[in-house]
């Protein structure tokens, strides 16, 4: 396992031309900044600070095990796909096969959407049998009439919440665009159309944490809880593709919607990103990282226009301010965008690099 100080050591030394390369890209008459050069160079940084061996059998992100392990391989390959660069094949390889620390339904899903994106880089049919595997049992052992549908999102069976079913709806989408089986894509219309009527999606189009179950009448309901960027962001992917799969353009006008909405209602006053709470845990550090994946995957399928010029510019205006409370790149990414916070860690470098990348759209 010496090979890993060695990519390691190779990644720290790859920030200077990194740097370089971007400032001298972002300085060029009339160039546009070079924010795939950026999010490369930050990608580098999480990975000299925060990959560890001594935590898993294949190593790990320090502090960003479990379900968000799978979050940082996607991406890591939407900035392969976008360059080209393979540095980081190795530890995208080993992520995929590191299934430990995966407790809850929603951990189990985040690996099944990782999983069938690393069949689409590697087409290893292990990644995709997994994923399909994976994916049988949960809808078999989780999916039941309680709220009228709906996944629960912990084996016990005490809450049913929106990231659950978000995540299913986007791993069945995947799973039909891989297979082209058409389960998958009922269970893509058939968790839209339970999430979309369930109560936790506003009129403003944002998304709720999950639902309250009375229990003396069963009825369920918004909880009121907040409205997490990750709940907005996960969303995007599956609604694209739904357009993608059933030529209906309403998918993809209600993920716009979304999109919008968030990047106007979550945010500070100078439009960057925020969470809808002051303080945020480990898994939250996470969450815009996981907004703007999603956010680029639906900016990749729109056409020019208003729409996407719109989210362009509100994705350049998040990755400014990243790169200003970074020094350039030169520090790590503090979880909250506009700086003064000092929560750093492998996810919210994550987070970073993400929005970084969706700059570039």
């Amino acid at each position: 396992m010496r090979w890993w100080s060695g990519l390691v050591l190779g990644a720290a030394l790859a920030l200077v031309p990194l740097a370089g390369a971007a400032q001298a890209a972002s300085e060029a008459p009339g160039a546009a900044p070079a924010w795939d050069l950026r999010a490369g160079q930050a990608l580098a940084l999480l990975d000299a600070r925060w990959w560890r061996e001594d935590l898993g059998p294949e190593g790990d992100w320090e502090r960003a095990g479990g379900w968000q392990r799978f979050v940082l391989a996607d991406v890591l390959m939407a900035y392969r796909a976008r360059t080209g660069d393979t540095r980081w094949d190795t530890r995208i390889h080993a992520a995929l096969r590191n299934h430990s620390r995966l407790a809850l339904n929603d951990d189990a899903l985040w690996a099944v959407i990782a999983s069938v994106d690393g069949w689409q880089m590697e087409r290893d049919p292990a990644l995709l049998d997994y994923a399909a595997r994976t994916f049988a049992e949960l809808v078999r052992s989780h999916w039941d009439g309680t709220c009228g549908g709906g996944m629960w999102w912990n084996p016990r069976h005490t809450y049913k919440n929106a990231i659950t079913n978000e995540l299913l709806l986007t791993a069945a989408t995947r799973l039909y665009r891989a297979t082209g089986q058409e389960e998958y894509r009922a269970w893509a219309l058939r968790t839209w159309g339970w999430l979309g009527a369930s109560g936790m999606i506003g009129a403003d189009g944002l998304v709720n944490d999950g639902l309250v179950i009375d229990a003396k009448t069963g009825i369920c309901r918004n909880n009121g809880q907040p409205r997490w960027t990750y709940n907005q962001g996960v969303l995007l992917s599956g609604l694209s593709d739904l357009t993608e799969m059933t030529g209906a353009p309403i998918y993809r006008a209600r993920a716009v919607a979304t999109a919008r909405s968030a990047l106007a209602t979550l945010a500070h006053p100078d439009g960057t990103l925020r969470e809808p709470v002051p303080e945020i845990g480990a898994d939250g550090l996470a969450f815009k990282g996981i907004f703007a994946f999603h956010l680029a995957y639906l900016m990749d399928a729109l056409p020019e226009g208003a729409d996407k010029e719109a989210l362009r510019e509100a994705a350049r205006r998040n990755a400014e301010a990243i790169w200003r409370i970074s020094s350039q790149g030169e520090e790590p990414i503090d979880s909250d965008w506009i700086g003064g916070k000092g929560q750093y860690g492998a996810a919210a470098q994550m987070s970073g690099a993400a929005m970084l990348l969706a700059a570039g759209r």
